[in-house]
C-alpha cells in the first residue's frame, strides 16, 4: 500500500517479516487496520502542525511549500517576480503565485485587508488609477501575462507561462496616500480546485463537499498518497458516495434557511505531512477514514446502522475487556474553539461553544473544556455541529477489547456494529470499530490468525442534532476601530491678513494667515497647505505642519484657493478640504483713523489722533488733512490743508472755521476713510480786516489750464475722441489780477477763504435716479480727488516801484510783516473725469482789533 498510518500489532508486523514474501504477507496486511480519526477528535493526541495557519500573508521566498486550495477561502501568495520601472520606480510589477493548480475563480484583490480591486478587476477607492491586475487560473495551457510581456518584453516572456498554477501579475503605480507603508500585503478571494471527481456524476469540477476533497487529495500521485478512487489499494468507491451525500444533506438553520451538512474551505500546505493533512479535512466531516480490505474507507459524521451483530459466541474463551471511563484529566463536559470567519476577513475566530449541563453535573458541577480548531470550516452552524458530535463521542467513554473467533472477522475498521453481553447487561449495545489487529494462536489445527478487536461505544444521539440548539454567531471583533487608511479631511481653511514690517529692510510685506479645524482622527500626524493664485497652474506646497495654523509670508494679492489635507503616522492622506479667498494685501484701503481730535490755541488747529493700525501707512504712508468752509462738508469739496507722515499722531494747522477732514493714506496712495471734525475758528483776540483780495465771481486775472464757466473757475475742458468731456490737463493755474499794498509795511494775518467742489464731467443725466438738493454740482461727485493749492509771496517794497519779492509759498492762515503780497491759486485733479468748481477765491488781511 502506498500509505499505511495504521498502527498493526506486533503479530502482524512477525508475520509480514517471517512468512513467505509475496502474497500472503500482503494480505495479511490487508486483514488489519486502524481507524483514522480526524485530529478534532483525538482528545489524546497533540495538536497537529496544520491548525489555523495564518494564510492571508503573501510572503517572498526562494523556497516554499506549494499550495492547494479546496472551497472558498481567502489567501496570500508566493511572490515569484518583482520588478520596479519607470522614471523613479514609479511602477512596481508583481507576480505572485496563489495555488499549484488550476482554481475556478480569483476574486477580488485586498490590499492590508481593503479591497483594492473588485472581481471584475476594477481598482476601488484610494487605488483607484494606482493598481492594475491580470489574472491567470492556472490552465495547463494558459499563457504567458501579456501586459506584463509588453511592459516588460525584456524581463518576462511568452515562455513565463505558469502553467498549472494560478496567479496574479498586479502593476502598482507609486502613490504615496495609496502605499504608504511600501508594498502592501497582498490576500486573495479564491474558489479553489476546480477538477475533483465526482463518483456520483462521472465529472470532474469545483466542489466544498469535504469527501470529495479528502478522495481528491489521496488519490493524487504528486502530493496525495496515490490511493486511486476505485483503483486496487485504493479508495472504496461505494464508501466515498456515501459519505459525499451524507456531506451534501441539508440542515436547517436558525436564522433560516440551510445549508450543507459539511463543507470544505481551506489551504493545505503540501510542507506537511499527509497524515496531518488527512486528518485536518477529515475535521470539517467529523470524518474517520480506514483501511479495510485493502481499501481505504472514508466515513463522514453521521449515523450508521449496525453492520455485524456480535455476541459471546464471536468471543474467544476471556477474549473480553472493557474499560468505563476515560481519565479525569481526559474527560470534558464542552467544547470550544475557532474556525475560519468570513465575516472576520478570514481570520480565525470564536464559534459558540457548546457546552452540556447534564454532563456539567455528572463531572461534580465542574466545567471542563476541549478545545479544538477547523481550519477548513467557515460556517459557525457547522462548527457548532461538528463541536456537539466531538463531545457526544468522547462521552460515550466505553471501550471494549474482544478478542475474537474466526466468525468476528466479519467486523471491518469503521463499522458500527452490536454486542450483546449478558454478564455486562449489553443487549445490542452499538460500539464504533476502531481497530482491527491480529492475533498468531496455537491449535489443534495448526496457528490460526484470529482478529483483536477495538470497539468505542457510540449512539444515534450524537449526530441528533435541532436548529433550536444553534447560537447566533456574532463576528468579532466586537469594536470596531478606527481605520488608519481612512483619515477624515480636516475643517475648510479660514484666511485672515495682516501687513508686517520686515527686518531686512525689504519694507511692507503681507502676511496670510491660515487656520483650520483639526481632522476628528487620533492618527492624524500632520496636516499639508497649498495654495494656488488664480489663473495659475500649480500648486504651491508651503510644507507640513503639526498644528491647524499656517503662516504665509510675502503673499501676493489676488484671488487664491487654498486646500489642506491631513496626512496620517502612516503617511495616508485625507481628501483635501478647499477654499477661496482674497488677499488684498497692499492693495487693501487702510482703516479709518480712530480717536480724532481737535484743539484750538493762538490761531492753531492742533489734531491728534491714535497712530494708524496699517503698518504700510506708518512706513511710507501719510496722514492727510483738508478743510472745508462748509460744516457738513466731504472730500470734494474741501481743499489740502497738510500731509504729514503716516507714523505721526498729531498736526497742527492753521485754524479756520469749517470742517477739518483727516485720513490716512498708505504707500500705494491708496487713502482710507476720512474723519471730519468742525470748528467756528474762535480765538481770544479779536482781529478786523485791513484788506483783501477777491477773485470770484469773474476771476479776471491770468489763467493758465483754466477757464471762467458762469461764476466758476474750472480746469480747462475738452473732448475726446469717444466725444466724451474730459479736462484738458490734470492741473492749472490762476493769477490774481492785481496784488494786495497795505500803503506800508505792517504786521498782518493773512488767511484764505476758497469755495470749491467736484464737477463729474462724463456723468449723464440718464444715470441719475433722483435729483438731490445736496450734490455739490447735478452730475455728482462721489469720488473725485481733486485740490485748491493758494500760494503768496511778500514784499516790503513799493509795488507800484521796482520791488524785490519773497519765493511763492503756500498760504492756509500766515502771519507775516510785509508792505505788499500777490496771490496765485493752482487747482489739480487726479482724475480727468473730474475737475474743480472754485466758487470764491479771495486773501483776507487782517489785524488785531
Amino acid at each position: 500500500m502506498p500509505f499505511i498510518v495504521s498502527a498493526v500489532t506486533a503479530v502482524a508486523t512477525w508475520v509480514s517479516a517471517t512468512l513467505a514474501a509475496g502474497g500472503i504477507a500482503a494480505a495479511l496486511l490487508r486483514i488489519g487496520g486502524t481507524l483514522l480519526l480526524s485530529y478534532a477528535a483525538q482528545a489524546l493526541m497533540p495538536k497537529p502542525q496544520t491548525t489555523l495557519a495564518n494564510r492571508t500573508v503573501t510572503i517572498r521566498e526562494p523556497v516554499v511549500p506549494r499550495d492547494l486550495v479546496y472551497g472558498r477561502t481567502r489567501k496570500g501568495g508566493v511572490i515569484v517576480f518583482l520588478n520596479a520601472s519607470g522614471a523613479d520606480n514609479k511602477y512596481l510589477d508583481l507576480v505572485i503565485v496563489l495555488a499549484t493548480h488550476r482554481v475556478k475563480s480569483i476574486g477580488a484583490i485586498y490590499f492590508e485587508g481593503e479591497m483594492a480591486l473588485d472581481a471584475a478587476g476594477v481598482a476601488q477607492g484610494r487605488w483607484a488609477g494606482k493598481v492594475a491586475v491580470e489574472k491567470r487560473l492556472g490552465a495547463t495551457d494558459q499563457t504567458a501575462f501579456s501586459g506584463l510581456m509588453a511592459a516588460l518584453p525584456d524581463k518576462w516572456s511568452e515562455n513565463h507561462c505558469l502553467r498549472g498554477c494560478a496567479a496574479i501579475w498586479l502593476r502598482l503605480t507609486y502613490d504615496q496616500d495609496a502605499y504608504p507603508g511600501g508594498i502592501p500585503n497582498i490576500t486573495v478571494d479564491l474558489e479553489g480546485k476546480d477538477d475533483i471527481w465526482d463518483p456520483r456524476t462521472q465529472t470532474t469540477g469545483y466542489s466544498e463537499n469535504p469527501a470529495l476533497c479528502l478522495a481528491d487529495y489521496m488519490a493524487n500521485s504528486t502530493w496525495g498518497i496515490g490511493a486511486g478512487i476505485g483503483q486496487p489499494d485504493g479508495i472504496d468507491e461505494l464508501s466515498l458516495v456515501a459519505a459525499a451525500n451524507i456531506c451534501d444533506e441539508t440542515v436547517p438553520l436558525a436564522s433560516g434557511g440551510s445549508e450543507p451538512r459539511y463543507a470544505c474551505n481551506g489551504v493545505i500546505s503540501l510542507g506537511e505531512a499527509p497524515k496531518t493533512i488527512i486528518e485536518g479535512l477529515l475535521s470539517s466531516s467529523a470524518g474517520r477514514c480506514a483501511v479495510s480490505g485493502g481499501s481505504w474507507r472514508i466515513h463522514a459524521g453521521a449515523w450508521a446502522p449496525p453492520t455485524v451483530a456480535l455476541t459471546s459466541d464471536h468471543v474467544r474463551e476471556g477474549g473480553l475487556t472493557l474499560a468505563t471511563r476515560v481519565t479525569m484529566s481526559s474527560n470534558f463536559n464542552g467544547v470550544r474553539g475557532q474556525f475560519v470567519s468570513p465575516e472576520n476577513d478570514w481570520q480565525p475566530d470564536d464559534f459558540p461553544a457548546y457546552a452540556s449541563e447534564v454532563y456539567v453535573a455528572e463531572d461534580g458541577g465542574e466545567p471542563k473544556w476541549r478545545d479544538i480548531s477547523l481550519p477548513f470550516t467557515i460556517s459557525a452552524s457547522m462548527a457548532q455541529r461538528l463541536a456537539k458530535i466531538e463531545l457526544e463521542r468522547a462521552r460515550r467513554q466505553m471501550t471494549v477489547r474482544l478478542s475474537g473467533k474466526l466468525s468476528a472477522w466479519a467486523a471491518t475498521v469503521g463499522d458500527v456494529v452490536t454486542l450483546s453481553y449478558a454478564r455486562w447487561g449489553f443487549a445490542a449495545k452499538p460500539f464504533e470499530v476502531h481497530g482491527v489487529s491480529l492475533d498468531l494462536t496455537a491449535s489443534d489445527d495448526g496457528a490460526l490468525l484470529l482478529p483483536e478487536l477495538v470497539l468505542r461505544e457510540t449512539s444515534p444521539l450524537v449526530y441528533d442534532w435541532s436548529a433550536s440548539e444553534e447560537q447566533i454567531y456574532a463576528a468579532a471583533p466586537r469594536t470596531v476601530l478606527p481605520n488608519p487608511h481612512d483619515i477624515p479631511a480636516p475643517g475648510a481653511p479660514q484666511v485672515t491678513e495682516e501687513l508686517y514690517v520686515t527686518r531686512d529692510g525689504g519694507g511692507l510685506k503681507v502676511l496670510a494667515k491660515v487656520a483650520w479645524e483639526a481632522a476628528p482622527s487620533g492618527f492624524v500626524a500632520a496636516y499639508q497647505l497649498q495654495g494656488r493664485l488664480s489663473g495659475a497652474a500649480d500648486w504651491i506646497d508651503y510644507g507640513r505642519t503639526d498644528g491647524s495654523t499656517l503662516e504665509i509670508r510675502d503673499i501676493a494679492p489676488g484671488t487664491w484657493a487654498f486646500r489642506v489635507k491631513a496626512i496620517s503616522v502612516l503617511g495616508v492622506s485625507s481628501p483635501w478640504q478647499e477654499t477661496q479667498a482674497e488677499i488684498l494685501g497692499l492693495t487693501a484701503p487702510p482703516a479709518q483713523l480712530e480717536n480724532v481730535t481737535l484743539q484750538t490755541a493762538g490761531g492753531l488747529a492742533i489734531l491728534k489722533w491714535t497712530r494708524s493700525a496699517d503698518p504700510d501707512v506708518r512706513v511710507g504712508g501719510n496722514i492727510v488733512i483738508r478743510h472745508s468752509k462748509e460744516v457738513t462738508a466731504t472730500w470734494a469739496d474741501s481743499y489740502s490743508m497738510d500731509r504729514v507722515s503716516g507714523g505721526e499722531a498729531i498736526a497742527v494747522v492753521p485754524l479756520k472755521p469749517g470742517t477739518y477732514l483727516v485720513r490716512a493714506e498708505d504707500s500705494g496712495g491708496r487713502a482710507g476713510p476720512e474723519v471730519r471734525v468742525a470748528t467756528k475758528g474762535a480765538q481770544v483776540l479779536a482781529f478786523s480786516t485791513l484788506a483783501y483780495l477777491q477773485a470770484d465771481p469773474g476771476f479776471l486775472g491770468d489763467k493758465v489750464g483754466v477757464e471762467v464757466t458762469g461764476a466758476n473757475l474750472t480746469l480747462a475742458t475738452t473732448i475726446d475722441a469717444s466725444g466724451i468731456p474730459q479736462v484738458a490737463a490734470l492741473e492749472g493755474a490762476y493769477g490774481f489780477a492785481s496784488g494786495l499794498d497795505l500803503g506800508a509795511v505792517k504786521r498782518v494775518r493773512l488767511r484764505s477763504e476758497i469755495g470749491v467742489a467736484a464737477l463729474a464731467l462724463n456723468d449723464r443725466i440718464d444715470a441719475r435716479t433722483a435729483v438731490m438738493d445736496s450734490w455739490a454740482d447735478f452730475d455728482g461727485s462721489a469720488g473725485a480727488e481733486i485740490d485748491v493749492l493758494f500760494e503768496i509771496r511778500e514784499t516790503d517794497d513799493d509795488p507800484n516801484g521796482v520791488p524785490t519779492w519773497g519765493p511763492w509759498g503756500r498760504l492756509d492762515n500766515h502771519e507775516i510783516e510785509a508792505r505788499a503780497i500777490e496771490a496765485r491759486a493752482f487747482l489739480t485733479t487726479k482724475d480727468a473725469s473730474y475737475t474743480p468748481i472754485v466758487s470764491q477765491l479771495r486773501l483776507y488781511a487782517d489785524e488785531v482789533a
